[in-house]
């Protein structure tokens, strides 16, 4: 995939952590996703983050208010704190 496989593999991450708890009662632990997803973010390059910025923030956004029900306040403090680095 070259040099946007990394890109890649963070924006699936975090779009299918929007799209598992879009509507869901119920989940599984999500520490490892949550962990796993601010690692990558933490390593694109700044580039990349100030051009995704904007689409990265709506889907963090709607990750928060999908999850609002389901989530840990540990987990919605971490990925709100992610939302306030962009």
């Amino acid at each position: 995939m070259g040099e946007y496989e990394e890109f890649f593999k963070f924006a699936a991450k975090a779009g299918a952590l929007e799209g598992y708890l879009y509507e869901r009662e119920k989940v599984e632990p999500l520490d490892d996703w949550v962990s796993n997803i601010e690692k990558m973010y933490a390593g694109l390059p700044d580039d990349i983050k100030g051009e995704m910025r904007g689409e990265f923030g709506s889907v963090l956004t709607r990750i928060s208010t999908y999850g609002e029900r389901v989530l840990g306040n540990e987990m919605r403090k971490r990925l709100d704190n992610l939302l306030l680095k962009l």
